[in-house]
């Protein structure tokens, strides 16, 4: 969608199929009104020979939101990932940052995103978010979620101002809501309309809209019913762990170079009883039955101090392999074959075939001619022919005697001794004869 004004400005109705487009796109509800919403817009605006819009259609299950709102993406987008890590390094690096210098702001950067998230968790565990209404849902979520996640399900409370339920159907246990939401869409006002359906017995609850399958969050519409039903208390499974402000980082106790708490007690006593249990689980593994025998006794000891565990989680086979609790293989077996990735041609110009400057190429040119003559001179230049044979035997036994600088190590050290020794055995052949 970022590449709308880019791919479509050209046209002369660029508002209205800018307007028309992210309309259809974020407020398709389900699948097929969003189809139908696009033809219809293909048509009005005579977009059918533009290759940009055809190619979004056919990969319209990447990214239209109706298509992807049943799977859990935790807010994230495609782009998230790129600009994340754009915005991570700005204010540390640049185009002229040095290899060296980016390992030390690497650690800056890393030290001053820990430093960040722990002053979260401080303000989250010590103070507290005020409620926006007397509700005991919206109190629940205060006591359980972080700050600026609080934050976003508050927004969700202040939208139920603009919702209404418009019409109720009840069957059973089974409870349907029609919610009515309002809002202004360029200063006129728009509505939509969203199904809720509540089930009493258990308390779950879906709304056509998906925000909590999409982002983890209890929608206003759900909020809503949930007030109409005299519901004081959200299930457990709608309260995501993921969110809280009292989970257990487990990457805050690594000892690492940005750390300025490595001297911490609770540092420390952890990468003890890792080094403890890195000993345990290498005795261990030798044998099956010492290996049952150690997950026996650390699921007794998680049971003690409240870890949720599973029993047996893993089992291991005759031939050794790791298998789950239905009997099938966790890992990879011996018979599948991992192949190399089809090779894939670099968009652009090849390497080889850089383009080069004029000074290059004349520094070059200089180079190789420069290179030819000192080649040509010393093939030109013979053996003095006026000095006797044995006076040449003996001055190149006096240089291989001697011979050049040798260095004490290394490569270079080897090949030069060996080039003594040729030498050394070309004089002794020549005397001989």
């Amino acid at each position: 969608m970022k590449k709308v004004p880019e791919k479509l400005q050209g046209y002369t109705n660029y508002k209205s199929i800018k307007t028309e487009l992210k309309r259809l796109v974020y407020d398709s509800i389900i699948v097929a009104d969003f189809e139908l919403g696009w033809q219809a817009f293909i048509v009005k605006y005579d977009l059918t020979t533009n290759d940009w819009l055809t190619t979004l259609f056919d990969e319209r299950r990447r990214w239209v939101p109706c298509y992807l709102k049943s799977q859990f993406w935790a807010g994230m987008s495609t782009t998230q990932r790129s600009e994340g890590l754009n915005a991570f390094f700005d204010g540390f690096i640049n185009s002229g940052t040095t290899l060296q210098q980016f390992v030390v702001q690497y650690d800056n950067a890393l030290r001053q995103k820990a430093e960040k998230e722990f002053e979260a968790d401080f303000a989250s565990s010590n103070t507290t978010a005020a409620c926006g209404s007397q509700s005991l849902i919206e109190r629940q979520f205060q006591l359980e979620y972080s700050h600026a996640k609080f934050a976003e399900v508050q927004n969700e409370f202040r939208g139920k101002i603009n919702c209404f339920v418009k019409r109720v159907f009840q069957d059973g246990c089974l409870v349907k809501y029609t919610v009515k939401e309002e809002w202004l869409w360029e200063g006129k006002k728009s509505h939509r309309m969203h199904d809720v359906v509540l089930d009493t017995m258990p308390t779950n609850i879906q709304c056509s809209c998906m925000l909590f399958e999409f982002r983890g969050i209890m929608c206003r519409h759900n909020l809503l019913t949930l007030g109409q039903e005299d519901i004081e208390c959200v299930p457990e499974k709608y309260v995501l762990r993921r969110w809280s402000k009292n989970v257990r980082r487990r990457h805050s106790l690594i000892i690492a170079g940005y750390n300025r708490s490595n001297d911490d007690p609770r540092m420390q006593r952890y990468k003890m009883l890792c080094k403890r249990f890195y000993d345990l689980a290498e005795v261990a593994c030798d044998s099956d039955a010492s290996s049952r025998m150690l997950c026996n006794e650390l699921n007794s000891i998680a049971k003690g101090l409240g870890v949720p565990t599973k029993s047996n989680p893993f089992m291991l086979s005759q031939h050794g392999d790791i298998e789950d609790n239905d009997g099938q293989h966790a890992g990879v077996t011996n018979s599948s074959i991992v192949r190399s990735p089809v090779h894939v041609k670099r968009k652009g110009r090849p390497r080889t075939n850089r383009l080069q400057s004029t000074v290059e190429k004349l520094s070059k040119k200089k180079k190789t001619s420069a290179a030819k003559n000192k080649s040509q001179r010393s093939s030109q230049e013979p053996m003095d022919v006026n000095v006797p044979l044995d006076s040449q035997c003996t001055q190149l036994t006096d240089e291989a005697s001697i011979g050049p600088y040798i260095p004490n190590n290394g490569f270079m050290s080897l090949l030069t001794c060996m080039e003594a020794e040729i030498v050394n055995s070309q004089v002794a052949t020549t005397r001989l004869i």
